[in-house]
């Protein structure tokens, strides 16, 4: 059984029924091929249910199209010293249940994800602070015990979406609830079909949204979704497969935007099974595998080849000056030897049919591994066993796709640091941690810059992850859809604003 089999849904109706459309307004229908993974902000970690919260919640601040930080429902903030932040909140901001979003729901919020036994994939973004103190009804103050230098890149995350404290007390968590101040509120959901939101009429951005009704179908199949766009039953579609890609192009009257995205392909090992304990037999393959080849085959050249910080950020490394991006078969057999498998080995691929799970680019990698001796079975899996294997370390190698950020130790150091949230690849190192630390604790982005190159080229030797491409974002939209912009993390919350101009 599927765990969201039973969920109290807002409303609840046979899967055969249309969509019903708001009544004398507006509404935009949204093509996925992906079904949350439930939707408590603090807590979840699929990409497809971060796309629905960024309609039902907000943070303290968010990354704009031009990956700055602006206000979101914090209007401002200040740092009296390198510990200490203040944040002032906008006032008269509501939940949609109609409570006023006050301090003490921002403080129970942080101190709900610092919580160990919350769980909360975010708790590692601002694990360093100490104290929240909810100064009076619109003012937060936070205490670290060092400098952190992603602190604002930290909370801009999804996971840092600000909850209803008094919603949490009565749900114990919001997996099958929403308590958000987002300029929608959840009416309608099938599981696996559609869910319905309805416009959030006290929401504070005056004027927004514009549009009255979202309407996000799940469409597993990415053909069938461009279908769905070309044929005007969907307003406009998430689009991720290259070949589809070059078929919306195709098509008169869709607007394709692209953008190149912070998100960044991996292929990850976990480090405590035989024979990836050895960092030479990880990096043996980095060189055996030939990423251009990759971009080409996967993505249909809609990606750039990147190191571990994303290439589209300005921390990132150029890939050609990281050493084991041009393949080199020979050395790759080298390594091998040097390990005592030069005789090549089998392993497995864990991959899942949809992007995400990256059974394109795991087919590639086969084919290439091929090259070293390495014989690689694929476990294809449907998503949420894929998930359920990814957060339970049960994998020999593993095809993802990581949420990168625009800020280097915001998305490194939960990630491979030894005690990282999301360090899956149970990898320890003590010299990289010690990279991760100083970069982190650095506010002077000069210093910093040098620790991070040292990083990247540690992280490629020692190999817990080959490090891929970032994906172009794609959207495809009908020509009436105006005022729409992408983000390049993901992001939707631009369709606040967006109008149909029929």
């Amino acid at each position: 059984m599927r765990w969201w089999v039973g969920l109290v849904v807002v409303a609840l109706v046979a899967p055969a029924l249309p969509v019903r459309a708001a009544p004398g307004g507006t509404t935009l229908t949204i093509g996925v091929d992906q079904e949350v993974v439930g939707l408590d902000p603090n807590l979840v970690t699929a990409f497809s249910s971060f796309r629905r919260l960024d309609f039902l919640y907000n943070k303290l601040v968010r990354y704009n199209d031009r990956l700055e930080i602006e206000p979101d429902l914090a209007e401002s903030w200040e740092f009296p010293d390198s510990r200490t932040a203040v944040f002032r909140l906008r006032r008269g901001v509501r939940f949609h249940s109609g409570a006023e979003m006050t301090a003490e729901d921002v403080k129970f919020t942080l101190e709900r994800v610092l919580d160990p036994a919350t769980r909360s994939p975010g708790r590692s973004f601002i694990d360093v602070i100490t104290d929240v103190e909810a100064v009076d009804r619109y003012t937060v103050r936070i205490k670290m015990r060092f400098p952190l230098a992603s602190l604002l890149s930290g909370l801009a995350s999804g996971n840092l979406a600000i909850v209803e404290k008094a919603a949490v007390q009565r749900a114990g968590n919001l997996q099958r609830t929403v308590a958000g101040t987002g300029p929608y509120m959840l009416a309608e959901w099938v599981p696996d079909n559609f869910m319905r939101l309805v416009r959030n009429p006290h929401y504070f951005r005056r004027g927004l949204p514009r549009i009255d009704t979202i309407v996000i179908r799940v469409i597993p199949d990415q053909a069938s979704l461009l279908a769905g766009v070309r044929t005007r039953a969907l307003d406009m579609a998430t689009i991720n497969q290259g070949p589809v890609i070059v078929q919306a192009r195709r098509e008169p009257g869709l607007v394709v935007l692209q953008k190149p995205g912070i998100n960044l392909r991996i292929f990850s090992f976990n480090t405590t099974r035989p024979p990836f304990t050895d960092a030479r037999v990880r990096y043996a393959l980095s060189w055996a595998i030939d990423r251009q080849a990759i971009v080409n085959t996967a993505e249909f050249g809609f990606a750039q080849i990147s190191g571990p910080i994303p290439a589209s950020t300005p921390w990132a490394t150029p890939a050609s000056r990281l050493p084991s991006y041009q393949r080199d078969v020979e050395r790759a057999r080298r390594l091998l030897a040097e390990a005592g498998v030069g005789g090549g080995f089998a392993t497995r691929i864990v991959t899942s049919p949809t992007y995400e799970g990256g059974i394109a680019v795991a087919q590639v990698i086969q084919e290439q591994l091929r090259a070293v001796g390495v014989t690689a079975t694929l476990e294809t899996v449907e998503w949420g066993t894929y998930i359920n294997r990814w957060v339970q370390r049960d994998f020999d190698t593993m095809v993802e796709l990581r949420g990168g950020d625009p800020d280097p130790d915001r998305f490194l150091y939960r990630t491979f640091h030894s005690t990282g949230a999301v360090n899956n690849f149970l990898f320890k190192d003590a010299a990289i941690d010690r990279l991760l630390e100083r970069g982190r604790v650095n506010l002077d982005p000069d210093a910093r810059r040098p620790i991070y190159a040292q990083l990247e080229r540690a992280l490629v030797e020692a190999a817990p992850a080959l490090f891929l491409y970032t994906p172009m974002e794609t959207q495809v939209l009908q020509g009436y859809v105006k005022g729409f912009r992408i983000v390049g993390n993901g992001s939707l919350y631009y369709l606040e604003g967006a109008t149909l101009e029929r």
